[in-house]
Protein backbone atom coordinates (compact mmCIF):
# COMPACT_ATOMS: atom_id res chain seq x y z
CA UNK A 1 0.00 0.00 0.00
CA UNK A 2 1.74 3.14 -1.28
CA UNK A 3 1.52 6.57 0.60
CA UNK A 4 1.59 10.16 -0.67
CA UNK A 5 1.31 12.77 2.31
CA UNK A 6 1.92 16.48 1.90
CA UNK A 7 2.36 17.61 5.64
CA UNK A 8 2.18 21.31 5.30
CA UNK A 9 1.07 23.75 2.89
CA UNK A 10 0.79 27.33 2.93
CA UNK A 11 -0.88 29.88 0.71
CA UNK A 12 -1.08 33.81 1.04
CA UNK A 13 -3.77 34.58 -1.48
CA UNK A 14 -5.08 38.27 -2.47
CA UNK A 15 -7.86 40.67 -4.52
CA UNK A 16 -8.40 44.18 -4.89
CA UNK A 17 -11.73 45.60 -5.70
CA UNK A 18 -13.10 49.58 -6.88
CA UNK A 19 -15.95 51.16 -5.72
CA UNK A 20 -17.43 52.87 -8.88
CA UNK A 21 -20.83 55.03 -9.05
CA UNK A 22 -22.56 51.89 -7.45
CA UNK A 23 -20.88 49.11 -9.04
CA UNK A 24 -17.73 46.89 -7.74
CA UNK A 25 -15.16 46.44 -10.18
CA UNK A 26 -12.38 44.09 -8.88
CA UNK A 27 -9.09 44.74 -10.43
CA UNK A 28 -6.78 42.25 -8.95
CA UNK A 29 -6.86 38.66 -7.46
CA UNK A 30 -4.03 36.19 -6.81
CA UNK A 31 -1.15 34.00 -4.90
CA UNK A 32 1.05 36.28 -3.75
CA UNK A 33 3.18 33.70 -1.61
CA UNK A 34 3.05 29.99 -1.31
CA UNK A 35 5.05 27.63 0.59
CA UNK A 36 4.85 23.29 0.58
CA UNK A 37 6.57 21.13 2.57
CA UNK A 38 8.56 18.24 0.22
CA UNK A 39 5.59 15.42 -0.48
CA UNK A 40 6.54 12.04 1.36
CA UNK A 41 5.92 8.63 -1.10
CA UNK A 42 6.61 5.34 1.07
CA UNK A 43 5.16 2.08 1.40
CA UNK A 44 3.96 1.56 4.57
CA UNK A 45 4.99 -1.88 5.10
CA UNK A 46 8.66 -1.49 4.48
CA UNK A 47 10.31 -0.19 7.04
CA UNK A 48 13.48 1.42 6.53
CA UNK A 49 16.40 0.37 8.56
CA UNK A 50 18.44 2.87 10.23
CA UNK A 51 22.35 2.06 10.60
CA UNK A 52 22.71 4.73 13.15
CA UNK A 53 20.14 3.17 15.82
CA UNK A 54 22.27 1.90 18.41
CA UNK A 55 18.97 0.52 20.73
CA UNK A 56 17.47 -2.73 21.09
CA UNK A 57 13.81 -2.92 21.17
CA UNK A 58 11.87 -1.97 23.81
CA UNK A 59 9.95 -4.41 26.09
CA UNK A 60 6.41 -3.35 27.23
CA UNK A 61 4.49 -4.19 29.93
CA UNK A 62 2.85 -7.57 29.53
CA UNK A 63 -0.47 -6.50 31.45
CA UNK A 64 -3.08 -3.73 31.07
CA UNK A 65 -4.65 -1.28 33.90
CA UNK A 66 -8.08 -0.33 34.22
CA UNK A 67 -7.68 1.92 31.53
CA UNK A 68 -6.57 0.11 28.81
CA UNK A 69 -3.32 1.32 29.10
CA UNK A 70 0.05 -1.27 29.50
CA UNK A 71 1.49 -1.05 32.91
CA UNK A 72 3.27 -3.21 35.00
CA UNK A 73 6.52 -4.76 35.08
CA UNK A 74 8.17 -5.77 32.12
CA UNK A 75 8.55 -8.92 30.72
CA UNK A 76 6.89 -12.12 29.74
CA UNK A 77 4.42 -13.69 31.41
CA UNK A 78 3.29 -17.65 30.78
CA UNK A 79 0.30 -20.03 31.97
CA UNK A 80 -0.41 -23.10 31.81
CA UNK A 81 -3.83 -23.20 30.62
CA UNK A 82 -6.61 -24.29 32.78
CA UNK A 83 -9.91 -26.91 31.65
CA UNK A 84 -8.04 -29.54 29.61
CA UNK A 85 -7.29 -32.65 29.67
CA UNK A 86 -4.43 -33.65 32.06
CA UNK A 87 -3.19 -35.78 28.76
CA UNK A 88 -3.67 -32.49 26.73
CA UNK A 89 -1.65 -29.90 28.57
CA UNK A 90 -0.65 -26.42 26.79
CA UNK A 91 0.65 -23.06 28.18
CA UNK A 92 -0.09 -19.64 26.77
CA UNK A 93 3.27 -17.06 26.63
CA UNK A 94 2.77 -12.69 26.13
CA UNK A 95 5.25 -10.78 25.21
CA UNK A 96 5.49 -7.31 23.60
CA UNK A 97 8.34 -5.50 22.56
CA UNK A 98 8.68 -2.22 19.88
CA UNK A 99 10.86 -1.02 17.65
CA UNK A 100 10.47 2.55 15.91
CA UNK A 101 12.02 1.34 13.03
CA UNK A 102 12.59 -1.95 12.62
CA UNK A 103 10.45 -5.47 12.33
CA UNK A 104 10.64 -7.38 15.28
CA UNK A 105 11.24 -10.96 15.78
CA UNK A 106 10.60 -12.94 18.58
CA UNK A 107 11.70 -16.11 19.59
CA UNK A 108 11.72 -18.72 22.88
CA UNK A 109 13.41 -21.43 24.56
CA UNK A 110 12.22 -23.58 27.87
CA UNK A 111 15.04 -24.79 30.11
CA UNK A 112 14.58 -26.52 33.65
CA UNK A 113 17.35 -23.73 34.66
CA UNK A 114 17.10 -19.97 33.56
CA UNK A 115 17.91 -18.98 29.90
CA UNK A 116 18.01 -23.24 29.38
CA UNK A 117 17.04 -24.85 26.20
CA UNK A 118 17.29 -28.18 27.39
CA UNK A 119 13.75 -28.89 27.08
CA UNK A 120 12.92 -26.91 23.77
CA UNK A 121 15.47 -25.15 21.92
CA UNK A 122 14.68 -21.38 20.12
CA UNK A 123 11.20 -21.13 18.22
CA UNK A 124 9.55 -18.45 16.76
CA UNK A 125 6.81 -17.19 18.21
CA UNK A 126 4.80 -15.49 15.27
CA UNK A 127 2.98 -13.08 17.70
CA UNK A 128 2.80 -11.10 20.74
CA UNK A 129 0.50 -13.88 22.22
CA UNK A 130 1.08 -17.88 21.90
CA UNK A 131 -1.17 -21.04 22.75
CA UNK A 132 1.12 -24.20 22.82
CA UNK A 133 -0.40 -27.94 23.32
CA UNK A 134 3.22 -29.07 24.66
CA UNK A 135 3.79 -32.15 26.68
CA UNK A 136 6.53 -30.89 29.11
CA UNK A 137 8.32 -32.25 31.98
CA UNK A 138 6.14 -32.44 34.82
CA UNK A 139 6.87 -31.78 38.92
CA UNK A 140 9.88 -29.82 38.20
CA UNK A 141 10.42 -25.58 37.88
CA UNK A 142 10.12 -24.43 34.40
CA UNK A 143 11.99 -21.71 32.78
CA UNK A 144 10.97 -19.87 29.50
CA UNK A 145 13.48 -17.32 27.93
CA UNK A 146 11.58 -14.51 25.24
CA UNK A 147 14.30 -12.45 22.58
CA UNK A 148 12.95 -9.76 21.15
CA UNK A 149 15.72 -9.00 17.91
CA UNK A 150 15.12 -5.95 15.29
CA UNK A 151 16.89 -6.11 11.92
CA UNK A 152 20.16 -4.65 13.21
CA UNK A 153 20.10 -7.92 15.18
CA UNK A 154 20.25 -5.93 18.68
CA UNK A 155 18.05 -8.00 21.33
CA UNK A 156 16.18 -7.72 24.25
CA UNK A 157 15.47 -10.98 26.70
CA UNK A 158 13.35 -11.22 29.63
CA UNK A 159 12.32 -14.59 31.29
CA UNK A 160 9.28 -16.25 33.11
CA UNK A 161 8.92 -19.16 35.09
CA UNK A 162 6.50 -22.04 36.46
CA UNK A 163 6.79 -23.56 39.30
CA UNK A 164 5.23 -26.79 38.16
CA UNK A 165 3.83 -28.15 34.91
CA UNK A 166 1.08 -30.36 35.56
CA UNK A 167 0.38 -32.99 33.67
CA UNK A 168 -1.52 -35.77 36.03
CA UNK A 169 -4.05 -36.80 37.61
CA UNK A 170 -4.22 -35.65 41.42
CA UNK A 171 -2.78 -38.66 43.27
CA UNK A 172 -3.56 -40.57 46.68
CA UNK A 173 -6.06 -43.01 48.12
CA UNK A 174 -8.47 -43.35 51.48
CA UNK A 175 -6.82 -45.41 54.60
CA UNK A 176 -9.37 -47.17 56.49
CA UNK A 177 -7.58 -47.53 59.32
CA UNK A 178 -9.98 -50.38 60.70
CA UNK A 179 -10.49 -52.93 58.06
CA UNK A 180 -13.50 -54.24 60.07
CA UNK A 181 -15.95 -52.66 62.91
CA UNK A 182 -18.18 -53.69 65.46
CA UNK A 183 -19.69 -50.15 65.63
CA UNK A 184 -22.93 -50.11 64.76
CA UNK A 185 -23.08 -46.02 64.33
CA UNK A 186 -19.86 -44.58 63.48
CA UNK A 187 -17.06 -45.02 59.89
CA UNK A 188 -13.51 -43.09 60.14
CA UNK A 189 -11.55 -42.88 57.72
CA UNK A 190 -8.50 -40.42 56.22
CA UNK A 191 -8.15 -39.04 52.71
CA UNK A 192 -4.70 -38.44 51.60
CA UNK A 193 -3.66 -36.22 48.47
CA UNK A 194 -0.27 -36.24 46.60
CA UNK A 195 -0.34 -33.18 44.49
CA UNK A 196 1.81 -30.72 43.23
CA UNK A 197 -0.63 -28.26 42.14
CA UNK A 198 -2.87 -26.55 44.68
CA UNK A 199 -6.48 -28.54 44.89
CA UNK A 200 -9.69 -26.45 45.10
CA UNK A 201 -10.89 -25.08 48.47
CA UNK A 202 -13.62 -27.74 48.02
CA UNK A 203 -13.86 -31.41 47.47
CA UNK A 204 -15.91 -34.04 48.09
CA UNK A 205 -16.54 -37.64 50.23
CA UNK A 206 -18.93 -39.59 50.06
CA UNK A 207 -19.74 -43.66 51.30
CA UNK A 208 -21.04 -46.26 49.26
CA UNK A 209 -20.93 -49.93 48.77
CA UNK A 210 -18.09 -49.65 46.11
CA UNK A 211 -15.26 -47.67 45.74
CA UNK A 212 -14.64 -44.97 43.40
CA UNK A 213 -17.11 -42.54 41.38
CA UNK A 214 -20.39 -44.18 41.81
CA UNK A 215 -19.71 -45.15 45.40
CA UNK A 216 -22.42 -42.67 47.08
CA UNK A 217 -24.98 -44.93 47.59
CA UNK A 218 -25.26 -44.95 51.36
CA UNK A 219 -24.14 -41.23 52.13
CA UNK A 220 -24.24 -39.00 49.26
CA UNK A 221 -21.50 -36.39 47.92
CA UNK A 222 -20.42 -33.69 50.08
CA UNK A 223 -18.31 -31.39 50.53
CA UNK A 224 -15.05 -31.34 52.89
CA UNK A 225 -11.73 -29.58 53.01
CA UNK A 226 -8.30 -30.66 52.48
CA UNK A 227 -5.45 -29.30 54.69
CA UNK A 228 -1.94 -29.42 53.62
CA UNK A 229 -0.29 -32.01 55.71
CA UNK A 230 2.04 -30.82 58.71
CA UNK A 231 5.58 -31.61 59.17
CA UNK A 232 6.96 -34.26 61.52
CA UNK A 233 7.94 -33.24 64.82
CA UNK A 234 10.47 -34.54 66.83
CA UNK A 235 12.75 -35.68 63.70
CA UNK A 236 15.67 -33.61 62.59
CA UNK A 237 16.84 -33.20 59.18
CA UNK A 238 15.12 -34.36 55.85
CA UNK A 239 12.89 -36.78 57.49
CA UNK A 240 10.97 -34.40 58.90
CA UNK A 241 9.67 -33.99 55.35
CA UNK A 242 8.39 -37.66 55.41
CA UNK A 243 5.38 -39.91 57.39
CA UNK A 244 6.90 -42.39 59.57
CA UNK A 245 8.43 -45.88 57.66
CA UNK A 246 5.66 -48.29 56.31
CA UNK A 247 6.68 -52.09 55.52
CA UNK A 248 7.09 -52.39 51.92
CA UNK A 249 7.98 -51.50 48.82
CA UNK A 250 6.14 -49.11 46.55
CA UNK A 251 4.88 -50.97 43.35
CA UNK A 252 5.38 -47.74 40.97
CA UNK A 253 6.99 -46.05 38.88
CA UNK A 254 10.26 -45.29 39.17
CA UNK A 255 11.89 -41.53 38.77
CA UNK A 256 15.70 -42.48 40.04
CA UNK A 257 17.52 -45.05 41.81
CA UNK A 258 20.49 -44.46 44.07
CA UNK A 259 22.87 -46.60 45.34
CA UNK A 260 24.47 -47.28 48.11
CA UNK A 261 23.25 -44.59 50.45
CA UNK A 262 23.63 -45.42 54.07
CA UNK A 263 21.17 -44.09 56.09
CA UNK A 264 17.30 -43.13 54.47
CA UNK A 265 18.14 -39.77 55.38
CA UNK A 266 20.24 -39.20 52.15
CA UNK A 267 17.25 -40.94 50.65
CA UNK A 268 15.05 -38.79 51.70
CA UNK A 269 17.52 -35.41 50.64
CA UNK A 270 17.76 -37.00 47.31
CA UNK A 271 14.10 -36.77 47.07
CA UNK A 272 13.51 -32.63 48.25
CA UNK A 273 16.37 -32.27 45.91
CA UNK A 274 14.77 -34.13 42.78
CA UNK A 275 11.66 -31.14 42.69
CA UNK A 276 8.06 -31.48 43.81
CA UNK A 277 7.70 -34.89 41.81
CA UNK A 278 9.36 -36.96 44.13
CA UNK A 279 6.24 -37.71 46.15
CA UNK A 280 7.48 -40.99 48.13
CA UNK A 281 10.45 -43.33 48.35
CA UNK A 282 11.57 -47.10 48.89
CA UNK A 283 14.30 -47.92 51.38
CA UNK A 284 15.94 -50.67 51.39
CA UNK A 285 18.19 -51.04 54.40
CA UNK A 286 20.18 -54.34 53.78
CA UNK A 287 21.30 -53.18 50.12
CA UNK A 288 21.11 -49.36 50.81
CA UNK A 289 19.21 -48.77 47.54
CA UNK A 290 17.09 -45.77 47.39
CA UNK A 291 14.01 -45.77 44.99
CA UNK A 292 12.56 -42.13 44.06
CA UNK A 293 8.25 -42.38 43.29
CA UNK A 294 6.15 -39.45 41.96
CA UNK A 295 3.11 -41.94 43.28
CA UNK A 296 1.84 -42.52 46.87
CA UNK A 297 0.26 -45.91 47.62
CA UNK A 298 -3.24 -45.70 46.21
CA UNK A 299 -5.58 -46.69 43.72
CA UNK A 300 -2.48 -46.75 40.94
CA UNK A 301 0.54 -48.21 43.50
CA UNK A 302 0.48 -51.04 46.31
CA UNK A 303 2.54 -51.72 49.10
CA UNK A 304 4.51 -55.31 48.67
CA UNK A 305 6.84 -56.67 51.17
CA UNK A 306 10.17 -57.36 50.05
CA UNK A 307 13.21 -57.90 52.38
CA UNK A 308 13.95 -54.66 54.38
CA UNK A 309 11.97 -52.20 52.04
CA UNK A 310 10.13 -49.30 53.88
CA UNK A 311 8.57 -46.92 52.47
CA UNK A 312 8.07 -43.26 52.86
CA UNK A 313 5.71 -40.27 51.92
CA UNK A 314 6.38 -36.66 51.87
CA UNK A 315 4.87 -34.22 53.50
CA UNK A 316 4.08 -30.74 53.30
CA UNK A 317 3.36 -30.99 49.44
CA UNK A 318 0.33 -33.01 49.79
CA UNK A 319 -3.17 -32.93 51.82
CA UNK A 320 -5.07 -34.89 54.29
CA UNK A 321 -8.05 -34.80 56.44
CA UNK A 322 -9.90 -37.22 58.69
CA UNK A 323 -13.08 -38.20 57.82
CA UNK A 324 -15.72 -39.03 60.67
CA UNK A 325 -19.67 -40.19 60.49
CA UNK A 326 -20.96 -40.56 63.85
CA UNK A 327 -24.83 -41.02 63.03
CA UNK A 328 -25.17 -43.79 60.43
CA UNK A 329 -26.96 -47.22 60.56
CA UNK A 330 -24.82 -49.56 59.75
CA UNK A 331 -26.15 -53.18 58.64
CA UNK A 332 -24.18 -56.25 59.79
CA UNK A 333 -22.38 -58.29 57.05
CA UNK A 334 -21.54 -55.20 54.81
CA UNK A 335 -18.60 -53.68 53.54
CA UNK A 336 -18.59 -49.95 53.38
CA UNK A 337 -16.32 -47.65 51.50
CA UNK A 338 -15.26 -44.33 52.10
CA UNK A 339 -14.83 -42.43 48.09
CA UNK A 340 -13.07 -38.66 47.80
CA UNK A 341 -13.46 -36.78 44.85
CA UNK A 342 -10.47 -34.24 44.48
CA UNK A 343 -10.05 -31.26 41.27
CA UNK A 344 -7.26 -29.03 41.72
CA UNK A 345 -7.02 -25.10 40.17
CA UNK A 346 -6.39 -26.65 36.69
CA UNK A 347 -9.65 -29.14 36.74
CA UNK A 348 -8.44 -32.07 36.78
CA UNK A 349 -10.44 -34.72 38.84
CA UNK A 350 -9.67 -38.05 40.56
CA UNK A 351 -11.93 -40.40 42.20
CA UNK A 352 -9.96 -41.62 45.26
CA UNK A 353 -10.69 -44.92 46.83
CA UNK A 354 -9.66 -47.48 49.75
CA UNK A 355 -9.85 -51.21 51.09
CA UNK A 356 -13.54 -50.27 52.96
CA UNK A 357 -14.29 -51.72 56.25
CA UNK A 358 -16.44 -54.25 57.08
CA UNK A 359 -19.25 -54.43 60.05
CA UNK A 360 -19.40 -57.39 61.95
CA UNK A 361 -21.66 -57.34 64.57
CA UNK A 362 -21.20 -61.06 65.39
CA UNK A 363 -18.62 -63.61 67.09
CA UNK A 364 -17.17 -66.54 65.21
CA UNK A 365 -19.72 -69.31 65.92
CA UNK A 366 -18.01 -72.11 67.44
CA UNK A 367 -19.83 -74.96 65.91
CA UNK A 368 -21.55 -77.53 67.98
CA UNK A 369 -21.25 -78.04 71.69
CA UNK A 370 -22.84 -80.86 73.31
CA UNK A 371 -22.42 -80.51 76.63
CA UNK A 372 -22.45 -76.55 76.85
CA UNK A 373 -23.45 -75.54 80.76
CA UNK A 374 -23.52 -72.09 79.43
CA UNK A 375 -23.98 -69.28 76.31
CA UNK A 376 -24.62 -65.94 76.36
CA UNK A 377 -23.39 -62.50 74.84
CA UNK A 378 -22.02 -59.51 76.32
CA UNK A 379 -20.05 -56.15 75.71
CA UNK A 380 -16.93 -56.49 76.94
CA UNK A 381 -15.80 -52.98 76.19
CA UNK A 382 -11.63 -53.54 76.35
CA UNK A 383 -11.67 -56.37 78.30
CA UNK A 384 -11.79 -58.84 74.90
CA UNK A 385 -7.86 -58.95 74.24
CA UNK A 386 -4.71 -57.50 75.22
CA UNK A 387 -4.28 -56.68 71.95
CA UNK A 388 -7.22 -54.35 71.22
CA UNK A 389 -7.21 -51.43 70.73
CA UNK A 390 -9.82 -49.32 72.65
CA UNK A 391 -10.81 -46.64 70.19
CA UNK A 392 -14.70 -46.29 69.94
CA UNK A 393 -15.40 -49.42 71.22
CA UNK A 394 -18.90 -50.83 70.37
CA UNK A 395 -21.79 -51.38 72.88
CA UNK A 396 -22.80 -53.94 71.18
CA UNK A 397 -22.66 -57.38 73.33
CA UNK A 398 -20.61 -59.12 70.47
CA UNK A 399 -18.39 -61.12 72.83
CA UNK A 400 -19.36 -64.85 73.23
Amino acid sequence: MDLVLTPLRLELKAFAELFILSKTIKIFEGTIWKYQVPTIHKNIFTKKKRDDDPSPPDVLPATINERRRRAGPEGCIVNQVYNRAYYDTAFTLEMFAQDEVSEVKLTYAIGTHKGGTNVQAWTEMGGNTLLVPAKLPSGVPLHWTVSATNTQGLSSTVQCSLNTYDSTLPDGRVEHPYKYSSHPSKLVAFIIVAEDSPLKEMNYKAVGYSPGQYGNQFVRWEKTRLDLSPLRQGVAGALQHFTTPMDGKLIANVLKTAKPLRFPDLCAEECMNHGSNCVSFSYEYHSETCDLHDQVAGANAYLRISGTYKNYERLGIGYHTSVEYDNLTLTHGTQYFVNAKVTNVLGYVDHLIGEGTMVDFTPPEPGLILNNQSDFLRADQCNASVSQRCLEVTPQENHR
